[in-house]
């Protein structure tokens, strides 16, 4: 009885894993053709100096997404500690927290980058 019940359950974790990567392998073919759209949509825009543009089949338009990142992790670290200013911290950098801080002091905390990322947004009509 009990062979059987982890041989089938060996079986079914293995049938699991394999629809899993199928998946994975699948799901990456198609964000890559949603990448080359999304590039080629973003250069029309930006060769045509649109900021939206309206079709039969919905809307593409521009967005700009912030980022922030590390650059000098001791700097960060300083900076906390100086300022007592733990919300900057998570297991990554709070966005919110750098932009709250900038927003205040008009500067970000020393060792961060910061960078805009514009995309292509589509909505249904």
């Amino acid at each position: 009885m009990m062979e059987d019940l982890v041989a089938k359950y060996l079986k079914l974790r293995e049938k699991k894993q394999e629809i899993q990567n199928e998946y994975k392998e699948k799901i990456a073919k198609i964000d890559a053709c949603l990448t080359k759209f999304e590039l080629a949509m973003l250069t029309m825009m930006d060769e045509g100096g649109m900021e939206s543009v309206r079709t039969k089949h919905g809307t593409a338009y521009k967005t700009i997404q912030r980022k922030v990142s590390v650059a000098d992790w001791d700097a960060v670290k300083d900076f906390v500690l100086t300022n007592d200013y733990w919300p900057l911290l998570e297991r990554r950098v709070s966005k919110s927290a750098a932009e709250q801080w900038e927003a205040q002091t008009g500067e970000l905390p020393p060792g961060l980058n910061v960078f805009s990322e514009v995309k292509v947004n589509i909505r249904r009509s």
